[in-house]
């Protein structure tokens, strides 16, 4: 253990070890970008993805909405997993519940979400964590990934195409 009276009996060398891990510590820190935390942008993507599947599968026929469901549920995990990393780096608790995103409304009912609007925004979440990933770095860099792979693979291979008339 280094106590104040072992790092003076050292003669001063203790001191000196005592700046290097000081001088460490602060280098480690220095690395962080300064802003919010680019993982906050996923997040609210996963969220949003989660909420229009599950919007979109209430309106859908019973062929498709098991597919929504599964995104929908999908979606909510990796929103799950994203706040648990923002917490860890933050170096807080995680939460024990997850914030709710409140649907905006304008007046007029909005017409519920197809599978087109669906494969759209799991679409732009996909290209969003493709970019981010060489930005990042081990479990974060792996995390991006993942997410960009369960994307890219619900909408390319879960969800039917759909098709516009002729």
């Amino acid at each position: 253990m280094l106590t104040r009276r072992r790092i003076l009996a050292d003669g001063g060398r203790g001191l000196l070890a005592l700046a290097f891990v000081g001088a460490a510590a602060t280098a480690c820190g220095a690395g962080r970008q300064p802003g919010p935390d680019p993982l906050e942008a996923e997040l609210e993507s996963a969220r949003r993805d989660s909420d229009l599947a599950a919007a979109a599968a209430k309106a859908a026929g019973p062929a498709v909405a098991p597919a929504l469901n599964e995104i929908a549920a999908e979606r909510a995990r990796h929103a799950t997993a994203l706040v648990e990393e923002l917490a860890r780096a933050a170096g807080k608790p995680t939460p024990t519940t997850s914030e709710t995103t409140t649907p905006t409304t304008s007046g007029a009912p909005a017409r519920p979400p197809s599978v087109r609007d669906v494969t759209e925004a799991l679409k732009k979440s996909a290209e969003s964590a493709t970019k981010l990933v060489p930005t990042l770095s081990g479990y974060r860099a792996g995390l991006m990934g993942s997410i960009a792979a369960a994307c890219t693979a619900s909408h390319e291979v879960g969800l039917p195409v759909e098709r516009t008339p002729r």
